[in-house]
């Protein structure tokens, strides 16, 4: 009797340690890491892996198709040491702000749709900075919902790089 008690009593405990899923509509990310950033050999572009950890209580931060717009909205900042601060570049085409956008689409043809949701989404990067120039980068973004639910922002830390 006391063996079914303890075996009980340790199931109890470690259910209640386990943290309950969301169930806010709002899409919650956070930023992981930044890995393999390094200037393609074929191509000559820049290229990294950016990792975001994300948490959505109705399971919409995927798009159902591409044509519903980008999602994933990033600014790459660039430090000037002129000004000793982070700026901002224009993009030459539009003279508008240099963004990374990507468009993540909803996986498993939607089976993930009003469900609480919470993983890590793994982008690919090209070209995240207009200029070889610049040096030291850091990154700021958001996700945004089939809701149109904005996520909160997340800051990447400063890189410098070397190629």
């Amino acid at each position: 009797m006391r063996f079914i008690l303890l075996i009980f009593l340790i199931g109890l405990l470690g259910f209640s340690c386990v943290k309950p899923r969301t169930k806010n509509p709002v899409p919650v990310i956070e930023y992981k890491e930044m890995y393999h950033m390094q200037k393609s050999e074929l191509t000559g572009q820049d290229t990294a892996v950016m990792v975001i950890g994300y948490e959505d209580g109705d399971g919409d931060i995927f798009v159902d198709n591409t044509s519903q717009g980008p999602n994933l909205i990033f600014i790459p900042f660039f430090y000037n040491p002129a000004t000793d601060k982070f700026e901002i570049e224009r993009d030459p085409i539009t003279l508008d702000t240099f963004r990374i956008t990507n468009t993540i689409k909803q996986p498993d043809n939607g089976y993930y749709k009003g469900k609480s949701i919470k993983g890590e989404i793994y982008i690919p990067l090209r070209e995240y900075r207009l200029n070889d120039q610049k040096k030291i980068i850091k990154f700021t973004g958001f996700v945004s919902d089939v809701k149109g639910h904005k996520s909160n922002i997340v800051a990447s830390p400063v890189y410098t790089l070397n190629y």
